[in-house]
C-alpha cells in the first residue's frame, strides 16, 4: 500500500519538483541529486494522510535541501549572481527576430527573479509557476498565510522594480 502511494507521489511530483530545483540551483547535475534525496527523505519519513499535505511537505524538503546545499557549496550571494549561460538555439519556425526577443526577455526575467532574496524567488516561483495555495505556501515555507501574503506581495513589489530599472524606466536622483 505505502508502495503504491510513493509511487504516485513520485510520478505526480517528479517533474515539477525536478523543474522548482533546477530553477533554482541552475545546476542539472544537483537538481537530480536534491530530487533523489528529497524521495528518499519522503520513504523513510513521510507519513501520508493527505495528498496535499504531501506535495507542501514535498517542496518544504527540496527547498531545505537546496538552501543546505548552497551553504555548502558557496556563498548565498554568489548563487544568487549566477546567470543561466546556455538556452536552445533560436528556432527556424515562425520570426526569428520574435524568438530572439522572448528568449532575450525570458532571461531577463530569469535574472530578475535571482535578483530577490531566496524567500522571495521561492515563493513568488511556487506561486506564479507552481500555482501553490496560499496555504500550501504557508506549509512548504513554515510561514503563516498572512507571512506568506505579505511575503509575496513585497515580492512582487520588488520583482516589479527591478524589472523596471532593467528596462531603463528608472533614473537616478
Amino acid at each position: 500500500m505505502k508502495k503504491v502511494i510513493f509511487t504516485e507521489l513520485f510520478e505526480q511530483y517528479r517533474l515539477p519538483l525536478f523543474r522548482y530545483l533546477m530553477q533554482m540551483c541552475r545546476n542539472r547535475e544537483l537538481a537530480e541529486e536534491l530530487l533523489q534525496e528529497t524521495f528518499y527523505r519522503a520513504m523513510v519519513s513521510l507519513k501520508v494522510k493527505d495528498v496535499l499535505q504531501a506535495r507542501g511537505w514535498l517542496y518544504k524538503v527540496a527547498r531545505n535541501l537546496y538552501i543546505d546545499s548552497t551553504r555548502k557549496a558557496k556563498a548565498e550571494q554568489q548563487m544568487v549572481g549566477r546567470v543561466q549561460s546556455a538556452y536552445p538555439s533560436v528556432s527556424s519556425l515562425g520570426d526569428p527576430q520574435q524568438e530572439l526577443e522572448s528568449k532575450t526577455r525570458q532571461q531577463e526575467l530569469k535574472e530578475i527573479l535571482h535578483m530577490l532574496p531566496e524567500r522571495m524567488q521561492t515563493i513568488l516561483y511556487l506561486r506564479e509557476v507552481q500555482d501553490f495555495s496560499y496555504k500550501e505556501l504557508a506549509l512548504a515555507m513554515n510561514l503563516s498565510e498572512s507571512q506568506v501574503k505579505i511575503t509575496l506581495h513585497r515580492a512582487r513589489e520588488k520583482f516589479r522594480y527591478y524589472d523596471r530599472i532593467k528596462k531603463g524606466d528608472e533614473f537616478d536622483g
